[in-house]
């Protein structure tokens, strides 16, 4: 991983955080379908342009971990 790499993945690494906000404070449902059309949107975004976005999907999912995470510990304390 490259150091634009790990831009792309800071850069991005909070909308997989906001994902999980959504799913634990307004609905799971909510904060799964958010976190699919933001995969679905770079997915799309690569597709269409060849702009390597699939590169952005880590630092989502890398979000969406980090605040499952966080959640989980919090649950536990």
């Amino acid at each position: 991983m490259n150091r634009g790499d790990l831009m792309r993945l800071l850069i991005h690494l909070p909308w997989g955080l906001m994902a999980v906000v959504l799913y634990a404070l307004v609905s799971p449902a909510f904060g799964i379908t958010a976190f699919a059309g933001m995969l679905s949107y770079e997915a799309f975004n690569d597709w269409r342009k060849h702009d390597l976005s699939y590169k952005d999907v880590l630092g989502i999912v890398w979000g969406w971990l980090l605040g499952g995470i966080a959640v989980a510990i919090g649950s536990i304390l």
